[in-house]
């Protein structure tokens, strides 16, 4: 027990540290999309800057992230245990060149027919951007952000690395200097007067500041590098057995979301991968500030637990996380689902982005948020299939997911004829759909492998508990919402768009000088139609109590339903916070 007490303190000690980092880069993540918003709107050229980063280059790179950490850290940890550390470094140095060699390469063809990569990718079939089709600003932003690739997906490597020594902070920092250089880089563009073309500059600033950072983190480490090119290493024949699976199922995920976003979502009109990427932003934002960083704390001692084949001590572990992250984060979901539209508008109204563009974000946000206890779930059970080396059943079992998230997609878009935001709703719903799915598959084939996982009956009762203090929440939000809309009413974005429909609709009957000014009246009535350039404070502003008095209403209700349905989680945790807060006065006063 006190081996296993030591265990959970060192993966909360690691968890809190890759959270703070990751906290900071999700928030600087979020002022990143706040800056581009408000320079170019969600019109063609953020579309297209979403196209080739986020869905092109920085797809690419999560190739390799996703790729390299589950086959390499397993293979470093053992090398360094059972053989040396010179071992582990010189299988390490054998993949940084292999690695570069393929990056290098990529690299070349994308900025070599970078025309080709657009056409693959995308469907472009609305509108330009000045006298630059949408096609012509993909290919030149392809070319110029292309190198960035380089830096990005080597970090991959570094960031591995320094986790096989425990350390977590710095890797995960890198993340916050990553967003903090793309957004300073957009910015010095911008006031430099280079137009679209500070977005290349931000981009070029990223790819260089996350590796700089894991190699200064690493400069104890570096003299350990060993010259030379070793492809008979027997580490590197175990590591391109590991990742042969895995690059499969992570291509096809790649594939999904190609087709669902760059294929699907940029055929329709202009602004709505924009609508959609920002939608996204808000969940993930969640998802990456507890379970993410709690995964990679657990990954590390959780192959250690493997190495010493502790099964017991493993499905443990895995069943008191699962339960605290479902009881956080299903009253979460229920209360940012409520919050969603007030939510988006306070985090993106601003400058080019009006309040009726942050409110369609929003809702496009509560179709993906539903997923976050799902996916809270999913990023813990992928270490235990990881860290067991079961990267075969893993892999399917994405890839069937996968291609159920596509056909969904393509039911209600090419079947069904949806456009606009309907396809976009159901889009997102697929993918939820799709993913909380993959979950419940991915503890159904664990516990068939003898893995005492999650059993059913505490399981059941949890459920019910959980479900109903999770109602209770979204039920308090929801109604303390609504009193604020009484108290504070504002026409809405679909109301103001609709008045003025109506003016120009008049206008149509009108000639003349009469005409424009039933239109010039109408658009002073759109309210939500915010200038280029303009503050989005008052946006903030306004929509502060209205997420302020419903967020704090669900706490208040959240705490009391954990006293009166008894939920021993919530008193694990604060037991622990007050443990650490006795330890800490202790010290000082010693």
């Amino acid at each position: 027990m006190p081996e296993a007490r030591g265990l959970g303190e060192r993966i909360v000690h690691a968890t809190l540290a890759i959270m703070v980092a990751h906290a900071v880069a999700k928030l600087l993540g979020l002022l990143q999309a706040r800056v581009i918003g408000h320079y170019y709107g969600f019109g063609a050229e953020n579309d297209v800057f979403i196209l080739v980063f986020n869905h092109l280059l920085w797809a690419l790179f999560l190739v390799g992230e996703e790729s390299l950490g589950p086959a390499f850290l397993p293979v470093f940890m053992e090398s360094r245990a059972k053989e040396s550390e010179d071992a582990a470094w010189r299988f390490t140095t054998t993949l940084s060149m292999l690695q570069l060699v393929l990056l290098f390469g990529a690299v070349a063809v994308l900025m070599l027919w970078p025309e080709h990569a657009v056409a693959l990718f995308t469907r472009f079939e609305h509108s330009d951007v000045g006298s630059v089709s949408r096609s012509e600003l993909a290919v030149h932003f392809l070319y110029g952000m292309a190198p960035a690739l380089v830096g990005l997906s080597m970090g991959s490597l570094t960031y591995m690395v320094l986790n096989g020594y425990k350390r977590f902070f710095w890797p995960a920092f890198a993340d916050a200097a990553l967003k903090c250089a793309l957004t300073l880089g957009i910015m010095w563009g911008w006031s430099a007067g280079l137009d679209h073309n500070a977005l290349i500059v931000g981009v070029l600033a990223a790819g260089s500041t996350k590796i700089a950072v894991h190699l200064l983190a690493l400069r104890d480490k570096l003299g350990l590098l060993r010259a030379g090119f070793h492809p008979r290493d027997a580490n590197l024949r175990k590591f391109l057995i590991l990742v042969a699976p895995l690059l499969v199922g992570i291509l096809f995920a790649k594939c999904r979301d190609y087709f669902n976003y760059a294929w699907i979502v940029s055929a329709l009109e202009p602004g709505l991968l924009s609508v959609n990427d920002y939608g996204r932003k808000i969940y993930s934002t969640v998802g990456w500030l507890v379970p993410y960083p709690l995964s990679i704390a657990l990954f590390p001692f959780f192959c250690e637990l493997v190495a010493r084949d502790d099964r017991q001590a493993l499905a443990a572990f895995l069943t008191r996380a699962s339960r605290m992250l479902l009881l956080l984060f299903l009253p979460l979901t229920a209360v940012i689902v409520v919050l969603s539209v007030p939510l988006a508008q306070a985090l993106f109204e601003t400058g080019k982005v009006t309040a009726a563009d942050a409110a369609r974000a929003g809702q496009v946000n509560a179709c993906y948020s539903l997923v976050i206890p799902f996916y809270a779930l999913e990023t813990v059970l992928m270490q235990a299939y990881f860290s067991t080396r079961r990267m075969v059943a893993v892999t399917l079992i994405g890839m069937f997911f996968s291609a159920l998230s596509m056909g969904i997609s393509a039911l209600g878009v090419f079947v069904y004829g949806l456009t606009g935001m309907e396809a976009l709703t159901c889009i997102a719903l697929g993918w939820t759909a799709s993913r909380a799915l993959k979950s419940l598959t991915l503890i159904a084939v664990l516990r068939g492998t003898g893995l005492p996982l999650l059993p059913l009956l505490p399981l059941a009762a949890f459920l019910f508990r959980a479900v109903l203090l999770t109602a209770a929440c979204g039920l308090a939000a929801y109604g303390t919402l609504q009193v604020f809309e009484t108290a504070l009413p504002a026409s809405t974005p679909f109301e103001a768009s609709s008045k003025l429909e109506e003016g120009k609709k008049e206008a149509e009957t009108k000639t003349g000088f009469e005409s424009k000014t039933f239109v010039a009246v109408a658009e002073a009535q759109d309210t939500n139609k915010s200038p280029a350039g303009g503050s989005g404070l008052k946006a903030l502003l306004r929509a502060a109590p209205k997420l302020a008095a419903p967020g704090l209403a669900a706490l208040a209700v959240f705490l009391l339903g954990c006293k009166l349905l008894r939920f021993e989680e919530l008193d694990l945790m604060l037991a622990y916070a007050r443990e650490k807060l006795r330890r800490r006065k202790e010290k000082r006063s010693t």
